[in-house]
């Protein structure tokens, strides 16, 4: 697999993992009580602080797990694997990935809750740490740079065709990610098993 190809399927694993329609469904909702500008504004800042967050993790990340904790990166995957199934599970039963205090000042909604945990949540962070740790830091900034990309594209465009988005539909959309966010979660869990016994048997 060229390097190309693995930066696109690397990609559509973030993108997946950061999952636009929750945020779509979040710009829909925020257009009901904010003006227009205000949200072009949240939906830069958020992503922006999105992207520097699962960056960092990307970068240290993997040097913290293993150089500090000493957390071997099956350990992680097994954990990932597990939040990761948490989340598509309440994502199939909720139809939804997030709740929202109103708040009178939008921008204070960038950092928490949009940037963190809707954008750089617990399954993108497990994802870019684990693309770090198997492909590199080319490949795992890359990807989250070009699905950070198409997230912020996608709300923009919600935010411009508001009636047109149906909500029913987009809760559809978010129960049926969260099935392949249950399926990511439960192969990394077997994936991390399998490394975990490998590791033993080879020091053994």
């Amino acid at each position: 697999m060229s390097e190309l190809s693995t930066i696109l399927s690397s990609a559509l694993l973030m993108l997946i993992m950061i999952d636009p329609s929750d945020k779509i469904l979040l710009v829909t909702f925020l257009r009901e009580d904010f003006h227009i500008e205000d949200i072009k504004a949240l939906i830069i800042r958020a992503n922006l602080i999105g992207f520097l967050l699962l960056a960092s993790f990307a970068v240290a990340g993997q040097i913290i797990l293993q150089e500090i904790f000493h957390i071997d990166i099956s350990a992680l995957k097994v954990a990932g694997g597990f939040v990761l199934f948490k989340i598509g599970l309440e994502a199939l039963e909720g139809g939804g990935m997030f709740t929202l205090k109103r708040e009178r000042d939008i921008l204070a909604l960038a950092a928490v809750p949009v940037a963190m945990p809707l954008i750089a949540g617990p399954a993108a962070i497990t994802a870019v740490i684990t693309l770090t740790a198997e492909y590199g830091y080319v490949v795992s900034l890359s990807a989250t740079a070009i699905a950070i990309a198409l997230v912020a594209i996608s709300m923009f465009i919600a935010l411009y065709m508001m009636k047109s988005v149906n909500k029913t539909a987009l809760s559809v959309t978010i129960r049926i990610i969260g099935l392949f966010i249950m399926a990511i979660g439960a192969q990394m869990m077997v994936e991390g098993v399998v490394g975990i016994y490998l590791l033993m048997t080879s020091a053994g």
